[in-house]
């Protein structure tokens, strides 16, 4: 429900995002074209905007159907749309003629009904909002986020996400559009189609859609973010609720009992034959939903690898079910990789689809729910900390089923979380998920581009330079490419990895990180050695430091996927 609620606030806010302000003339000149007082324009257009965003979405995010289609041929379309009605509108008799060959006109009087009869022509505002709704899909972070993170999880929740998202864009982009027009309609020459006002937007439809086509609107969009004091992207990311630090309600049996479900659709085992939670009857039972490339669940593992070597032969089993983050981790090989280095020996089952993280209807990594004997859920916990609670919980179950316990626990309570006050948040380099970027052009300009790196970096935020390809979970690098961010924290982590090993650069503040004693375990002599897909460590600190600025130069084929930050 919170995030139901954020997604709809983040619509609204999305009219300041940079993304937004090029293609407002586009909205309101679209509502005073024509007749300036034909008051269901508005409507029309918003109504067409969001049905395209929405059509757009589950064609392109939720199914296979679009999957070839390379992201540059949507933003062609759009935009030579956006051309062709501004030269339209500059031409109106041809306009007219036009729309009465194709019979476009007379077709949405038809599907609009009787109401919308005699009044100007609907096919344009119609056309104009369809061909806004892919441009609009990349301008929230909240919108981003139900995209790469709930939806392929479940696909009916952030569905509605989605709605809520799309009402509120549509809500506050009405009201625009209606004040525009209102506004423009007390001007009597606007209202004359062969008139220089109108020709006036009709040339400002060109251009606009000229940007679109060139990708140019984004450049718009960076110099806006990065010449005014509105931060958007952290303004909208902070409507996303929990993070993967979230903390659990205080208690160590904290929830009402309730039927744990099964587990299903698991791919494959490993550390174990298949196991189900009717056959565990009788045993404690801790589901634990990590990713190995998580950093939060790398420093919980150990945790748990202990209470299961410590309490297994009391009756106590746990189950570590891995749920990819990323594509590279839905394959065997790669995870299997990752239990044998985090020396896990307990059962993992790969959960790919999603399918008992549904069923949990879980939201974050690490995820810990405890299952008593009778088989009900009693404690759940989300992200790091809390350990000697767990334990705690762990052995009041285990002892209510009659196991008799001796020895010290295995935590103390002193055990150390790491601080994420004023600490750089998780960052995201794909299309999708991206936050905090500064340069030119704009992610998701183009599936291929050359970057060049901004002059000046805020606090927190990540420039590029060179060639890089970039999807929507990942950028990868073509040719000799280059990475700074501008960072807080102790200790600095980066999800990547390359087809063959090669070496990646690094320096810190300008200087090879070897010099400054602030190399990360995975460098050696400035270079990171990467190979496998998993995540590496480039810096740790002595001590937590403020506002440094890290550079990576990295070789044609690495792919990276997101920084990560500790204390």
């Amino acid at each position: 429900m919170l995030l139901l609620f954020g997604a709809f606030i983040a619509g609204l806010l999305t009219v300041v995002a940079p993304c937004v302000l090029p293609l407002l003339p586009i909205i309101i000149g679209g509502s005073v074209t024509g007749d300036a007082t034909d008051k269901k324009r508005p409507y029309v257009i918003i109504a067409a905007l969001a049905t395209s965003l929405i059509i757009f979405t589950l064609l392109l995010k939720a199914s296979t159907l679009l999957i070839n289609i390379p992201p540059k041929a949507i933003t062609y379309f759009s935009g030579s749309i956006i051309i062709t009605l501004g030269l339209l509108t500059l031409f109106p008799i041809f306009y007219a003629k036009v729309m009465a060959k194709v019979g476009f006109e007379k077709r949405s009087q038809q599907l609009l009904g009787k109401g919308f009869k005699n009044k100007s022509s609907l096919a344009g505002p119609i056309i104009i909002g369809a061909a806004l709704g892919p441009v609009f899909s990349s301008c929230s972070p909240v919108y981003a986020y139900i995209l790469a993170t709930v939806l392929p999880a479940n696909f009916f929740q952030a569905f509605a996400y989605i709605i809520a998202y799309v009402l509120g864009l549509s809500a506050i982009l009405l009201l625009i559009s209606i004040y525009g027009q209102r506004f423009i309609s007390r001007i009597k020459f606007a209202a004359n189609p062969k008139g220089w006002f109108q020709r006036g937007i009709a040339i400002l439809f060109i251009a606009v859609g000229l940007l679109v086509f060139t990708g140019y609107d984004k450049r718009v969009q960076t110099w806006v973010s990065t010449h005014t004091p509105l931060d958007f992207d952290s303004l909208s990311a902070k409507l996303i609720p929990g993070s993967s630090n979230s903390t659990s309600r205080n208690g160590n049996l904290n929830v009402e009992p309730y039927d744990a479900p099964e587990l299903v659709g698991i791919q494959d085992w490993i550390n174990s034959k298949p196991l189900t939670l009717k056959d565990l009857r009788g045993k404690v039972v801790l589901v634990d939903f990590w990713t190995y490339s998580c950093i939060n669940c790398i420093r919980n593992n150990p945790y748990i690898e202990k209470w299961y070597k410590t309490y297994k032969d009391q009756g106590f089993v746990v189950i570590g079910m891995h749920a990819p983050e990323f594509a590279f981790e839905k394959v065997l090989g790669n995870v299997k990789k990752g239990v044998n280095d985090q020396k896990i020996t307990y059962p993992v089952a790969l959960d790919n689809d999603f399918s008992t993280w549904n069923a949990f209807r879980n939201q974050y990594w690490p995820a810990a729910y405890l299952i008593d004997a009778e088989g009900k859920v009693r404690r759940e916990h989300f992200g790091e900390g809390e350990y000697q609670e767990s334990e705690d919980a762990i052995r009041a179950l285990l002892e209510e089923k009659g196991a008799r316990l001796s020895g010290k626990m295995v935590t103390t309570g002193k055990e150390k979380v790491p601080q994420t006050s004023g600490q750089t948040p998780e960052t995201y380099l794909g299309s999708a998920r991206a936050s905090n970027y500064s340069g030119s052009p704009a992610l998701g300009a183009s599936n291929r581009a050359n970057f060049t790196q901004s002059s000046g970096l805020r606090p927190d935020y990540w420039s590029l330079g060179g060639t890089w390809e970039v999807d929507e979970q990942s950028i990868t690098a073509r040719g000799n490419s280059t990475l700074r961010f501008r960072v807080s924290g102790k200790e600095v982590y980066l999800v990547m990895g390359a087809e063959t090993e090669v070496k990646v650069g690094l320096q810190l503040d300008g200087k090879p990180v070897s010099q400054t004693r602030s190399a990360g375990s995975d460098v050696t002599d400035n270079h990171v050695i990467v190979k496998e897909s998993k995540l590496y460590r480039l810096v740790s600190h002595p001590a937590f430091v403020e506002d440094s600025i890290i550079e990576l130069t990295i070789p044609d084929g690495v792919t990276l996927n997101a920084f990560t930050f500790g204390s």
